[in-house]
């Protein structure tokens, strides 16, 4: 999330450096070992049940590269936001992760279409509150409109019942459903049947407690009585008209314009264009 619309989505602490905490090795980079993800296998389907719970961690060691590194390898499955590459390897990715990952795409597609509507979706329990803009303010901003029923229902990676739908909020022009987000309870890693094109990432947030964790300030700084922290893991998918930039970790802007999906008075400009 990109912090425009929203603070950052919920609070958790996820445990960095080789060591065996609450049942999940966690690397460095915050990988987990492939035998203790926290997860049942997910297989090739694109809807996955009940996880099996780890205890969350107890430590709040922070995730960090490794000395020299300005990313992590392509490969890695899960890690901080601004850690993790833009796109995907799709060349990384067996044909059953491949298959998966466009299974669910697919799914995704038609799941939605009946929320393309912002009314509709606002009917069926998400957030449609979009945040004040700043005078002057031109640019796109990603809402992650929250359902919170789905967010609570146990069903994790589910295309029927995605934790968030993202719309693009351009000024002068109505929302435009560009995608969803699936997110993950406090100390439970996402499921990964699509490999290394799913990949599932986190933010630094503030907490206070066991409360919802939200987006530091300004500075990078936590007000007082909250503590920096991990939060939840999250996956992106956009609607864009190839795989790579589907899974991408911010929002693909050169992508989603030529999918038509942010306005071409706004892509025509090159405001706020990244390549990333």
């Amino acid at each position: 999330m990109r912090g425009r619309d929203r603070r950052v989505l919920a609070g958790a602490s996820v445990v960095m450096g080789a060591a065996l905490i609450g049942g999940v090795v966690l690397y460095i980079d915050g990988t987990a070992s492939p035998t203790t993800a926290g997860h049942k296998a997910a297989g090739e389907s694109a809807s996955v049940g009940p996880v099996v719970r780890t205890n969350p961690p107890r430590q709040r060691l922070f995730c960090v590269l490794a000395p020299g590194a300005t990313s992590l390898p392509p490969g890695r499955l899960r890690g901080l936001a601004h850690h993790l590459r833009q796109y995907p390897d799709i060349a990384l990715a067996t044909a059953a992760q491949g298959t998966a990952a466009e299974r669910l795409l697919t799914k995704l597609r038609t799941a939605t279409l009946r929320w393309r509507n912002p009314e509709a979706a606002a009917a069926a329990g998400f957030d449609m509150h979009t945040a004040r803009r700043a005078t002057g303010d031109k640019t796109a901003h990603y809402l992650h409109a929250e359902n919170r029923r789905f967010a609570h229902d146990g069903r994790y990676l589910d295309p029927q019942r995605p934790e968030a739908l993202i719309y693009a909020n351009v000024p002068g022009h109505a929302l435009v459903l560009i995608g969803v987000m699936f997110s993950m309870p406090r100390g439970i890693h996402g499921p990964t049947p699509a490999g290394p094109i799913a990949r599932w990432h986190f933010h630094r947030v503030c907490a206070r407690g066991n409360r919802r964790g939200l987006k530091p300030l300004g500075d990078g700084t936590c007000p007082r009585g909250e503590t920096l922290r991990e939060g939840s893991e999250m996956l992106h998918v956009w609607f864009t008209r190839d795989l790579r930039s589907a899974y991408a970790i911010h929002a693909p802007e050169p992508e989603l314009c030529a999918a038509g999906l942010l306005p071409p008075g706004y892509c025509a400009s090159g405001q706020n264009m990244r390549g990333m």
